[in-house]
């Protein structure tokens, strides 16, 4: 099984900066994930989500026939590191006479890439060793035609030194079609001490023609010996107005929606495409009464809908996510208006809620969310942590009415 790793962001650095939000999410082994791109489900470098500066650099040293023995991307989860790396793997295997940089998706190369058949292609990942091979394969198969919305691995999961010892001995026979010999190896960093001085040597001292396409959520997560053997590409958050457009162009969401939605998931692209649904704007609502209540509902019927809201823990996390956008909009509306707030179509909306709300109302609010948020993965009382975050913001809210 994989599952998605969670990590939480304080507030006011997602004030600030936007950093990335994510949300757990589970797959069944004959579960196939939720396929984020209908027509376009395989992506090329040319069509990576808001990275054209990634995509031009890539284009210029392929066009240039200067690529490099090793190629590592770094950056946060949902930034397009897996679909990067996989698909300047297959532009490198296609044998069509499509743009630079890009598989065709015509020939019988690039069909032998999208089926994980091509003899010169390797995709390692980290996995549990209980998983059985015909598992691995599925994952595999599906990170190569889902780069944004594959499984996860499980924290636990690891690449072992026999998978690399492995791939260093198919690299070391050279191309089997007299082309590239490429190997993608996603969330690099989860290699075990051993795999990767087992690499090491194949990065010291590559076969000819032959490239290893690395990702990891940063350079601080790999050994300095495997990064100084690389040509770095860092991958930042997808912006919000590049993501928002995706959503409108493929998923049919309305333009108002497709921002909430962007912002929302802080330029994640994996998590912006697993809430992007109808069900978004509800969520929004929900936030919006969350919000009023905790500063001037009635505490007997406030009481019971933070008991109902704790007991649908699928849900609370998005609520509370949701609840920081609201938040991050009275922030903005009181710095420099409604220019830059998210909810424009709620302008009203926004402009109540800075009424009820002192500057310290939102910290507090703020904070305790964060709090609430960070103990995700831990078996909490959900109950009682929003009973002491309503306690909280009832007591830094001002007199009046919402």
């Amino acid at each position: 099984m994989f599952l998605t790793k969670c990590s939480s962001h304080c507030f006011l650095s997602y004030f600030w900066s936007s950093p990335v939000l994510s949300r757990n999410k589970t797959h069944s082994r004959f579960q196939v994930a939720q396929d984020p791109f209908r027509g376009d489900r395989l992506m090329t470098l040319g069509s990576l989500i808001g990275q054209e500066r990634v995509s031009d650099l890539l284009g210029r040293v392929l066009d240039g026939e200067r690529v490099p023995h090793a190629v590592l991307f770094c950056g946060p989860e949902g930034s397009g590191k897996a679909a990067a790396a996989v698909s300047l793997a297959r532009a490198l295997q296609c044998s069509g006479t499509g743009p630079i940089g890009r598989p065709c998706e015509v020939c019988e190369n690039c069909g032998r890439t999208r089926g994980f058949t091509h003899p010169d292609f390797s995709v390692l990942l980290p996995f549990l060793s209980k998983v059985s091979e015909s598992d691995r394969r599925f994952y595999t198969e599906e990170a190569i035609q889902n780069p944004y919305g594959y499984s996860l691995p499980e924290e636990s999961a690891n690449i072992s030194v026999g998978a690399i010892r492995n791939l260093i001995k198919t690299f070391a026979y050279g191309s089997f079609q007299g082309s590239w010999r490429t190997a993608v190896i996603l969330h690099v960093h989860k290699m075990r001490a051993e795999a990767a001085n087992a690499m090491l040597k194949t990065l010291e001292e590559p076969p000819p023609r032959s490239i290893l396409i690395l990702t990891a959520p940063s350079l601080d997560s790999l050994l300095p010996t495997i990064v100084s053997r690389c040509q770095y590409f860092r991958l930042g958050p997808v912006p919000t107005a590049a993501l928002s457009k995706h959503l409108v162009k493929m998923r049919g969401t309305t333009p108002e929606n497709s921002t909430f939605i962007a912002e929302l998931a802080g330029g994640n692209v994996r998590q912006a495409l697993t809430i992007a649904s109808d069900e978004a704007h509800k969520t929004q609502d929900r936030a919006l009464r969350f919000l009023s209540a905790l500063v001037e509902g009635r505490e007997a019927r406030t009481f019971e809908a933070l008991e109902k809201l704790a007991s649908e823990k699928a849900d609370v996390f998005d609520v509370l996510k949701s609840a920081e956008v609201w938040l991050r909009d009275v922030l903005q509306f009181r710095a420099s208006g409604s220019e830059r707030i998210v909810n424009k179509h709620r302008q009203a909306d926004v402009e109540q809620l800075a009424d009820v709300m002192t500057d310290d109302t939102v910290r507090v609010l703020a904070e305790e969310i964060e709090r609430v948020r960070s103990m995700n993965r831990r078996n909490i009382n959900l109950h009682l942590s929003l009973t002491e975050l309503w306690r909280k913001a009832r007591a830094k809210a001002p007199v009046g009415s919402f």
